[in-house]
């Protein structure tokens, strides 16, 4: 089980929200607390926001994060300035995350605490979605970026996110290079673990690795939604190849 840490400097409206709203949103998969660098008595709102969305609010109290030094956390997330010039106090953390949201408490009303749920529910949906899975990715963020700030890659990676899984020759008529070249940049993301292969017949297809972690294909599907456009000639150009068979391939989800 991992434990993760919410820290901010009162430990009394952002950092109350955000330990209840995990623990409700990973279950038993993560054990959440929440502290403050000067703790003070949790806002009543927090209680009838929560209370709103369902969320259990038992057990919810302001702590001080002097008493938590020392411990081992899997990840300490700050939710103010003042907390993350304050993550001296974990040191062996294994992961450290800022989240800087606006302390609802100095406006009125239920609707601020409201509007900081929402923030922070995106936040954790997104969290959970890229840390929900163990793996050993062989390529890390500095390799991914050095794939994709290559021009013909990145190309032939949007081909892929979209298609599923496309052959050396239909890359080479839509890109319009030697196949050489394609087959080069193919044999680098495939011995890079981005990309894997699948015989049908004569036909070798290319598609994302079955173990590419989500936070990878994450960046691939929001590179290509982001910048629709960026391949319309080469889909074109897809579109009017004649309609191959690929009896038996399984595309990947």
């Amino acid at each position: 089980m991992k434990r993760i840490l919410f820290l901010c400097t009162g430990n009394s409206a952002r950092s109350q929200l955000a330990e209840a709203a995990l623990r409700h949103m990973a279950g038993e998969h993560y054990q959440v607390v929440s502290a403050g660098m000067a703790p003070e008595e949790v806002d009543p709102r927090v209680y009838r926001v929560l209370a709103e969305r369902g969320i259990n609010s038992d057990n919810l109290k302001s702590c001080s994060a002097a008493d938590l030094e020392g411990q081992h956390f899997d990840t300490v997330i700050t939710l103010c300035d003042k907390a993350s010039n304050e993550c001296a106090l974990f040191p062996d953390s294994d992961a450290l995350l800022h989240w800087d949201f606006k302390d609802p408490k100095p406006q009125s009303g239920d609707q601020p605490f409201r509007d900081t749920l929402d923030g922070l529910e995106s936040r954790m949906a997104l969290f959970l979605m890229l840390n929900g899975e163990e793996h050993d990715s062989v390529i890390g963020p500095v390799e991914l970026f050095k794939v994709l700030s290559d021009p013909l890659r990145l190309r032939i990676l949007m081909l892929i996110e979209d298609e599923q899984a496309l052959t050396v020759g239909d890359l080479v008529d839509v890109l319009g290079v030697s196949q050489p070249k394609v087959s080069r940049h193919l044999a680098l993301l495939r011995d890079g673990g981005v990309l894997e292969t699948q015989r049908e017949g004569q036909w070798i297809f290319y598609h994302l690795a079955k173990q590419l972690p989500v936070w990878i294909r994450h960046i691939l599907a929001t590179v290509r939604n982001g910048n629709p456009g960026m391949i319309n000639d080469e889909k074109i150009k897809l579109s009017h190849r004649e309609e191959r068979k690929k009896p038996g391939f399984s595309k990947v989800s």
